[in-house]
């Protein structure tokens, strides 16, 4: 994976670096919100959307930087972030050392992105009161839209209790804690995430089926992920007591 990644430069000492698979996603997006600007000029309206692909990318990054962040407060450092085709992942060198720390780990990204969202609800607000109207403010107020939207799915979706994903990784925390076995509460917290990401992937080719809509195949990839990841930690858990240290995608 290492060599399909292109580095971007270093945030607070973590390296930021981008998969080849996110390229497609911040193509595919920037076509798509650029559809929707029909009131603009094709020129202008492909170089917003590209802007507000840019700012799914800004949000993941601070949500991932949280954990970083927090995780380096707790004596964890993190190797690096790397957004790829479903979001984003910081790769923790270590497990945290105690059921709190994990928690608070998890627990940092969604806040993040919840405050994110919040802020940009009220510059929201302060544009549709005090901006003058215009072609800028609607541009402004579309973009602000976008960030709060994307920064509440990323806070909410997140915490799914779906193991690896931050939802889960509180749950484990929540059993390690009960128990004071790390492993098994990896176990069960695994197992959890599994069904959770087969009720995805059920939901998303169900949906398709129904639907006649390709979009819902990006629910089938998430779930698949999960799936993978869940039975990797899980088996990890439960035979050697160690399991992978990466975080979870942020982004649905």
């Amino acid at each position: 994976m290492a060599r399909q990644t292109l580095t971007l430069g270093r945030l607070f000492d973590v390296r930021v670096g981008v998969h080849v698979s996110w390229l497609a996603v911040y193509a595919f997006m920037t076509f798509a919100l650029a559809r929707g600007l029909g009131m603009l000029p094709q020129p202008a309206a492909y170089t917003f959307a590209a802007i507000c692909a840019l700012a799914l990318f800004g949000s993941v990054v601070a949500h991932e930087l949280a954990h970083a962040l927090v995780a380096r407060r707790f004596g964890v450092r993190t190797n690096a972030i790397t957004l790829f085709l479903l979001g984003g992942v910081a790769t923790l060198e270590e497990e945290p050392a105690s059921p709190r720390a994990d928690a608070l780990i998890a627990l940092a990204g969604p806040a993040l992105s919840a405050a994110i969202a919040i802020l940009a609800l009220g510059l929201l607000y302060a544009l549709d009161r005090f901006a003058p109207g215009g072609s800028l403010r609607t541009a402004l107020g579309t973009l602000d839209t976008y960030v709060v939207i994307a920064n509440a799915v990323l806070a909410v979706f997140n915490l799914v209790p779906a193991y690896p994903m931050d939802g889960g990784r509180v749950l484990r925390a929540i059993l390690w804690r009960g128990s004071g076995d790390r492993d098994a509460a990896t176990t069960t917290a695994a197992r959890v995430g599994i069904a959770f990401a087969l009720l995805i992937v059920s939901a998303g080719v169900l949906v398709a089926a129904a639907t006649h809509s390709l979009v819902y195949g990006w629910y089938v990839l998430l779930g698949v992920f999960l799936l993978r990841h869940g039975w990797a930690q899980e088996r990890a858990a439960r035979t050697s007591g160690r399991r992978s240290d990466a975080d979870v995608p942020a982004a649905a």
